[in-house]
């Protein structure tokens, strides 16, 4: 749940007139936004953290990397991570390593890892009813006499609607998505995600759903600081 959001969540963009690579995100070193978890009853899981650490421009877009602090329901810590988006020609790309867990990543560090796929993409001037790009991941580790695969698919990506929504960040405009889920890491796991996209802020609400339907949790923003 947290890394789904934090596919979505995870990203950025300056309001200068150069930086209208994509107008879905408005960001600078040093903008922060802060995200909720709840079960799907509306329990608190706990909060997703981000924070931009480095930005920088390129003739055709940008780079930003960001810190993600993932925090309990009592306020501990429990992961501490960084990430990075890019835009180019008005395509913001998401990183699909980022869906692969930290502890996971980092437990393998050492072992022969190649992967290869097709990263997340959010394009400018979203249209309801417009079908988005499918993404991928493959991670290929080595560790002899062991072989493993993990595999991330996203597919029928769909703009569904413009809906307005009320948050605890505030009022935003949004577009609606809706995407499937496959992932295969130590285990396997279905899903679809239901996603809210507002210019200027990214991301300000994710519902996840079993491949039966019924929904296990969502997350919305509560704070944003540009």
């Amino acid at each position: 749940m947290k890394k789904l959001f934090l596919i979505g969540a995870i990203l950025i963009l300056s309001i200068t007139t150069f930086a209208q690579c994509n107008q879905f995100y408005n960001v600078k070193e040093g903008t922060n936004w802060t995200t909720s978890n709840f079960t799907a009853k509306g329990k608190l899981q706990g909060k997703t953290i981000q924070k931009v650490t480095a930005y920088s421009e390129s003739s055709n877009g940008f780079e930003a990397t960001f810190e993600i602090t993932s925090v309990d329901d009592k306020g501990e810590q429990t992961m501490l991570g960084s990430s990075t988006m890019r835009c180019e020609d008005g395509v913001i790309y998401f990183d699909m390593e980022d869906m692969f867990p930290e502890e996971q990543m980092q437990s393998m560090q050492g072992f022969d890892m190649t992967v290869d796929g097709t990263n997340l993409e959010l394009p400018a001037n979203l249209k309801v009813g417009e079908t988005l790009k499918d993404a991928e991941i493959n991670l290929h580790i080595s560790a002899s006499p062991m072989k493993l695969n993990f595999k991330v698919n996203i597919t029928d990506r769909q703009v569904l609607a413009e809906e307005n929504l009320k948050t605890p960040a505030g009022d935003f405009d949004c577009f609606k998505l809706s995407q499937n889920v496959y992932m295969k890491t130590i285990g396997k796991m279905e899903m679809k995600t239901i996603e809210w996209y507002s210019e200027g802020v990214g991301m300000v609400k994710s519902e996840s759903y079993n491949k039966k339907g019924k929904m296990t949790g969502y997350s919305i923003l509560t704070v944003y600081n540009y």
